[in-house]
């Protein structure tokens, strides 16, 4: 089993991500995004627009089993983060997610 928790840590010291929800979302309708991560409490039209956006472009949804207070922190950020994208794992193995 994966630690998500540690897979977001090196994919932040290792990789690049998009942070939040626009960003996010930008990065999933231009095809950047590898994997959008949305936490279990987004907000219902940032999940729809993820869902709709990311079934154009295929790219996978991984719904965080935390809220977006857990995954700002999981993240390092000091507030809360409903979405995010990975546009380069880096070196961790977060893509295994979606397998």
């Amino acid at each position: 089993m994966i630690d998500i928790g540690r897979e977001l840590q090196v994919v932040l010291n290792t990789g690049k991500i998009a942070i939040g929800s626009n960003r996010a979302i930008k990065s999933i309708i231009n095809g950047s995004a590898k994997l959008a991560i949305l936490a279990a409490n987004a907000p219902a039209q940032v999940r729809q627009e993820v869902e709709y956006y990311a079934k154009l472009n295929q790219t996978p949804i991984f719904i965080y089993p935390g809220s977006s207070w857990e995954l700002g922190a999981a993240m390092r950020k000091p507030y809360k983060v409903a979405l995010l994208a990975v546009l380069e794992p880096g070196e961790s193995n977060i893509l295994e997610l979606i397998r």
